[in-house]
């Protein structure tokens, strides 16, 4: 079974020559690199051609296209069976490659493979993809008798409703998926991997590797950190999109609004910390007439006070008779 590692990549060149010695580096050989390089301005181009490795293909964007659109160009480019995306700031264990395709060697049933990540923010102890979750760990605990998981597929569905335990650099997905469902949306400049797994999850079957075999590092020019703000907007308007074809399932509804609310408070405390109080309100407000959560409401309120307080205060200033 060939894999066809994509390293999407722009402006990396001081990080992802880690990323791809540790490709380089797996105990299970039948794999090619392709390295897409989106529009760099930096040295990449001299980093990847260091390695002189006959499994590296290297391909470079004229112009900036995003990460989806580079993840698009690297699948359109895969000649595997198995397609794996490695970001180009992560790491793999060496035994990455072979613990995954085994599992999908002995599992036919499961269309992709993911695996738990470690995750490594600067100034953060090291913390687990899948501690970090809410729905995923209670879905997991459904399944406590292995380290080997098969999800049917509205499990999967009902979890990527609500959060993404699945992150691009712990997945192996078959060739076939991508025939059929298509690739990354290329209107997503960030989040897009949650959108293609919802799509995925409606139509094939996931499973999971209970072992930390990647390692995603997050850098302050990572992509989720530049967009955050664009990410939650998309993902708010997934959500809802998604929940209008819902409505007549109860569990279905329950958690995309627990995941619409979640990321309204997100993005209402991105506008907060960034001065722009009134958005955070109404973002705060929307969220509550969408959901019905009352926790939006108070947050809301709160993020009223200060505003009240300084008009109360400017009356207080202000001399008699003025």
């Amino acid at each position: 079974m060939k894999v066809s590692v994509v390293i999407r990549t722009h402006n990396r060149g001081y990080v992802i020559g880690e990323a791809i010695a540790s490709a380089l580096a797996q105990t299970y050989d039948d794999f090619e690199i392709i390295v897409v390089d989106d529009a760099s301005t930096d040295n990449t181009f001299e980093v990847v051609q260091q390695f002189r490795s006959d499994k590296i293909r290297y391909f470079r964007h004229d112009r900036n296209c995003g990460v989806s659109g580079s993840g698009n160009t690297g699948i359109r480019m895969a000649t595997g069976d198995v397609i794996a995306h490695l970001d180009s700031d992560d790491l793999w264990k060496p035994e990455t490659l072979g613990t995954l395709v085994d599992f999908l060697n002995r599992y036919p049933e499961a269309d992709a493979v993911f695996c738990d990540v470690e995750v490594i923010r600067r100034e953060e102890p090291v913390s687990s993809i899948a501690a970090s979750m809410h729905a995923f760990p209670k879905l997991l605990a459904l399944h406590s008798d292995s380290d080997d998981v098969i999800f049917n597929r509205r499990e999967m569905y009902l979890c990527l409703l609500e959060e993404v335990p699945i992150k691009p650099t712990g997945v192996l997905i078959r060739r076939y998926v991508f025939d059929t469902v298509g690739g990354y949306d290329e209107s997503w400049v960030s989040g897009e991997d949650w959108e293609l797994y919802l799509r995925i999850s409606k139509c094939y079957r996931f499973g999971y590797k209970n072992r930390k075999l990647a390692t995603m590092r997050v850098y302050n020019d990572s992509t989720l950190l530049k967009n955050q703000e664009q990410d939650k907007i998309s993902l708010i308007q997934l959500e809802i999109k998604e929940k209008r074809t819902v409505r007549e399932d109860p569990e279905a509804l329950r958690a995309v609004n627990r995941a619409i609310s979640r990321h309204h408070k997100d993005l209402g405390w991105i506008y907060l910390h960034s001065g722009r109080r009134m958005k955070s309100i109404s973002t705060y407000a929307r969220g509550f007439a969408e959901t019905g959560h009352l926790h939006l409401a108070l947050r809301a309120a709160l993020a009223l006070i200060p505003l009240f307080l300084r008009t109360r205060l400017r009356h207080i200033r202000m001399p008699a008779g003025s």
